[in-house]
């Protein structure tokens, strides 16, 4: 099972990547011009920016930027729209994580 290493919000409302190149290949240019995709994040809440060049989209990390908040405010809603049921909203960032984890391209 591949481990996360980038999330991507969008509207399904997260997809989950175990590397930034594998990110970086299958995400579209115009859906990130158009705000499909808008942020990425890394596992611990590190903040990535997505760029369309050409193309191609670049995914960058934004130093020294960290957002655990925003990356467990979009994992519960990612399992929610899953229909995860047993989800407490004390479980920690890596086992929210964990659950997802299947859900990894």
């Amino acid at each position: 099972m591949p481990t996360i290493e980038l999330i991507v919000e969008a509207d399904e409302p997260a997809l989950f990547f175990s590397s930034a190149s594998g990110a970086e290949a299958y995400l579209e240019a115009i859906d990130v011009r158009e705000g499909v995709y808008s942020v990425a994040y890394g596992p611990d809440g590190q903040v990535f920016k997505l760029e369309a060049i050409g193309d191609r989209v670049r995914i960058t990390s934004v130093e020294g930027l960290k957002e655990p908040d925003a990356l467990r405010a979009l994992l519960l809603r990612y399992l929610s729209a899953a229909k995860a049921h047993d989800v407490k909203d004390t479980e920690t960032l890596s086992g929210l994580l964990a659950r997802c984890e299947a859900a990894a391209i």
